[in-house]
């Protein structure tokens, strides 16, 4: 019933009376199993970077969880600077680490929900920290909602069912892009070609949840010829993820 809420809310308040634009619409919700988050922390200006890029892409197929790369800045200054970096991606770092009790932020760093030191390297360690967090029951259920317009896209974001004694619990949404290639001139990786998955390009929020129902919209500019998509998240302010749901712009239709 509480989907059932949250999709009607979507469709009332996104779906155009355009038809051209209305068949540009699509939509996801959240299941019966807690998706985890996992947040990678890297930058092209970082020699140690580049495997823990590969190994998200190489995650990807799988699909148990959601990833996204922070490209954090505190690189930029020793040569190259990386065109994905935000001070703001290195600030939610920090945030990070310090919420589960530690001071230091290094790359690449590899967290899962309160698990600020996530043991990538490891193929049996990282599939049981993988398997705790799906054995977690959702804490909030999430849906998703692009529709095309003239200007870009326009995304509804709906949560409920968000249980009255969790405290501080927000909603956030992530604009990604994948498949891209970096050619470095400078830095640590010089002369290396870099690829990149699953890169955050946008945050937006955070906007608080509450026990009842939240409908929030946002508009993303146009995008044409990447592999892109959004990630809702619902996250505490210690770092646990309560539920997280991705949808990729390809589900929507062809960009032209």
């Amino acid at each position: 019933m509480r989907m059932l809420a949250i999709q009607s809310l979507l469709a009332m308040s996104l779906i155009s009376s355009n038809d051209a634009l209305a068949t540009q619409t699509c939509a996801a919700r959240s299941g019966a199993q807690r998706v985890p988050l996992v947040e990678l922390y890297t930058s092209e200006g970082c020699s140690s970077c580049p495997p823990a890029d590969h190994w998200l892409s190489t995650q990807l197929p799988a699909q148990q969880a959601n990833f996204l790369a922070f490209h954090v800045d505190y690189w930029d200054d020793i040569g190259w600077p990386d065109r994905f970096a935000s001070p703001a991606y290195s600030n939610r770092q920090r945030q990070r680490v310090a919420s589960a009790g530690g001071d230091t932020v290094y790359t690449p760093q590899v967290m899962v929900g309160a698990e600020v030191n996530g043991n990538w390297r490891s193929r049996s360690l990282w599939q049981a920290t993988l398997a705790a967090e799906q054995r977690q029951a959702p804490g909030v259920a999430l849906a998703l909602q692009m529709t095309r317009t003239d200007d870009g896209w326009r995304v509804g974001i709906g949560a409920t069912g968000l249980a009255a004694d969790v405290p501080n619990a927000r909603l956030w949404l992530a604009r990604y892009v994948n498949g891209q290639l970096t050619q470095v001139r400078a830095g640590e990786n010089q002369g290396r070609q870099l690829r990149h998955d699953r890169v955050v390009t946008g945050l937006l929020g955070p906007w608080p949840l509450s026990a009842g129902t939240l409908s929030q919209q946002a508009m993303l500019p146009a995008s044409t010829g990447d592999d892109w998509g959004i990630v809702a998240f619902a996250q505490t302010a210690d770092g646990q993820i309560l539920q997280s749901l991705q949808l990729a712009a390809s589900d929507c239709g062809p960009s032209s």
